[in-house]
């Protein structure tokens, strides 16, 4: 259970910019659903995370959560890396540095890269559950960007998209900075470097349902 520190935003926050992708629709096509895996007929989501350095380019991916098929999870890697076209991180003056975007790719018959924007989507990455939502809610997204040195840790936070209020906004942020560490980002050359990610992060109440849950009749 994670107890929410009511905290308050400065106003006017300037905003760490994720590293974004400008072509997701030219990435894959029903094609590149992998011969072998359309037999066995298998799907599933693969999320995988790209390394933007600050000229756009990338330079590794690294697939952080399989569909349970290597073909596919392989693929998704190779298209995001090889197909993808990027606008780097920024700071908050707008100078370049390096990124981390998370691409969900969900295998059906076709295939859909999960839009890449601040808006929240389902599933949220990390989910915090609290004892009380305002207005009754049974939960709130926040998506927030970080700047995470290159040990991993979480050194600054900006809040992309807004929950709607202030203290739960103000809470994401220091709940992250206090409790999560990322693996190091590390380029081709295995030099880690100081990179901008995004995370969605949800609260909920202890009675919020499982998410793969009937709705109740």
């Amino acid at each position: 259970m994670i107890w929410l520190a009511m905290l308050v935003l400065q106003e006017n926050q300037t905003v760490l910019t994720p590293a974004t992708i400008t072509n997701q629709g030219e990435l894959l096509s029903p094609e590149d659903y992998v011969t072998r895996a359309a037999g066995l007929e298998k799907s599933g989501l693969t999320v995988v995370e790209v390394l933007v350095d600050p000229t756009g380019k990338p330079q590794t991916c690294g697939v952080a959560s399989s569909s349970g098929s290597k073909d596919l999870d392989l693929k998704a890697c190779a298209a995001a890396v090889l197909r993808g076209k990027y606008t780097p991180a920024a700071d908050e003056n707008k100078r370049p540095l390096y990124g981390i975007l998370r691409l969900r790719v969900r295998w059906i018959l076709t295939n859909v890269f999960d839009g890449p924007s601040g808006k929240p989507q389902s599933p949220p990455d990390i989910v915090f559950e609290v004892a009380k939502l305002p207005e009754a809610r049974r939960s709130v997204q926040v998506a927030l960007t970080y700047l995470v040195n290159e040990q991993g840790a979480i050194e600054r936070c900006s809040v992309l998209q807004s929950s709607g209020f202030k203290a739960f906004d103000a809470s994401a942020c220091s709940t992250m900075k206090k409790l999560y560490r990322f693996a190091p980002a590390k380029d081709k050359a295995d030099k880690p470097w100081p990179v901008v990610r995004m995370q969605r992060v949800e609260f909920a109440t202890s009675q919020m349902p499982p998410r793969d849950a009937p709705a109740a009749p």
